[in-house]
């Protein structure tokens, strides 16, 4: 290695070089990822039954070991006493079955095991970027302390959401070697469908046409498993997920679509045509995004998946637990050498993470005006996520994400 990479590595990161600066602010962070852990904990798992694990897919799961469709009964409104607290089922039947075992207990025990598989999700996700951006020890300890301090990851934490384990299953499809595993962990991701219209498109324009014909088999399986639960047509129970999207999306956090459905409600426009008019808008927007991403030169495979994570956040809706995937893009940016580019990721990741819920204690109103400031810092977010330079250090090894 020749002198000028040794001494670009040397001075990644964006801790001072001063051992005592370092460990006051690890220290800082560390103190506040104790307290958002055990708020998160104690919200998820031992608060009030009314609260905890609203969004957490017990209800589907628990329907569904009783050979009883989850989404037929939401779509007719005959769910009452039987679909708990938040836990609309617009969700692919895969993840149903994966959850199972936890649908085959009774909830306050269930959400408790969900939270400490969440914390474990939250373990390997953060192993699996430091490998990705070569992390030193104290620079993946600041992205840990981070990511547990921030208010998405205790959301998600209190709510029993999803965003951990399908962020873990995109950073096993970007990080490991064998052509299956990847597949495979694509496909299980798109049972939060959300995230899978940017990333599938960027594969294919990246031409990795083996990875995504594997990724329909986990949904294609859990499809045929439920419908041999469940009988009845096979082509509605493959719809029905989106059925149960249209009624039960809410607002999202910095997308799109929020602000042009909140326009079109306005204009006094059919809920049908609310719902599938953002729809189209985002997937044309996710298209565009994934084919600029994947035919990108500039940008190697990491940072194109830091750009996609940050770009699909915009394109469709996504509420706050979700932005936890910006660990991803924040991590790069820590690495990366220095730059506006830089600074603007970690001035847009530290807003999303720390400012936001201070401006929606100060402003608890829905506000078009508000989710189209957020997308566009989202926006700028992607944009120079792009332009980061990262350095190719000696334990980086390229690894496509193909056949």
């Amino acid at each position: 290695m020749d002198a000028p990479m040794k001494e670009d590595i040397a001075r990644a990161g964006v801790l001072p070089s001063s051992l005592k600066l370092r460990i006051l602010i690890l220290a800082m962070l560390a103190v506040m990822a104790f307290v958002s852990t055990s708020v998160g904990i104690k919200e998820a798992a031992f608060s009030n039954p009314a609260t905890e694990g609203i969004d957490f897919q017990w209800s589907g799961a628990n329907l569904l070991s009783q050979h009883i469709d989850p989404w037929k009964l939401f779509i007719e409104h005959q769910d009452q006493g039987k679909i708990i607290l938040g836990q609309q089922p617009n969700y692919l039947a895969e993840l149903f079955l994966l959850l199972q075992p936890l649908g085959r207990m009774p909830f306050q025990e269930a959400v408790k095991w969900w939270c400490g598989f969440n914390l474990v999700f939250t373990g390997c996700v953060l192993y699996l970027v430091s490998k990705m951006f070569i992390l030193d020890r104290d620079h993946a300890l600041l992205i840990a302390f981070a990511l547990i301090a921030s208010m998405p990851f205790r959301v998600t934490l209190h709510i029993g959401q999803h965003s951990l384990f399908v962020l873990l299953m995109l950073c096993l499809t970007f990080s490991a070697r064998n052509v299956f595993i990847r597949g495979i962990t694509l496909g299980i991701s798109y049972s939060k469908y959300s995230f899978a219209p940017l990333i599938v498109v960027m594969l294919l324009a990246k031409r990795r046409a083996g990875v995504v014909l594997m990724s329909i088999v986990p949904p294609l399986v859990g499809l045929l498993v439920a419908w041999y639960m469940l009988g009845g047509d096979l082509k509605t129970l493959a719809l029905e997920p989106f059925g149960v999207a249209k009624i039960a999306m809410g607002p999202g956090a910095a997308d799109i679509m929020t602000p042009l459905e909140a326009l079109l409600r306005t204009l006094g426009i059919s809920s049908s045509l609310r719902f599938s008019i953002p729809a189209v808008l985002g997937l044309i927007a996710a298209f565009v995004s994934g084919i600029w991403i994947g035919r990108s030169k500039q940008m190697d495979e990491r940072v194109q998946f830091a750009v996609a994570l940050t770009l699909t956040l915009v394109c469709l809706k996504h509420v706050i637990y979700d932005f936890v995937v910006l660990v991803v893009p924040i991590a790069a940016a820590i690495m990366a050498r220095q730059s506006k580019a830089r600074i603007i990721v970690l001035l847009c990741g530290f807003h999303f993470w720390f400012i936001t819920p201070i401006v929606q204690k100060v402003f608890p109103e829905f506000s078009a005006i508000k989710i189209v400031i957020y997308s566009a810092l989202l926006l700028l977010m992607g944009i120079a996520t792009s332009r980061l330079q990262i350095n190719r250090g000696p334990a980086f090894v390229a690894v496509p994400v193909g056949d």
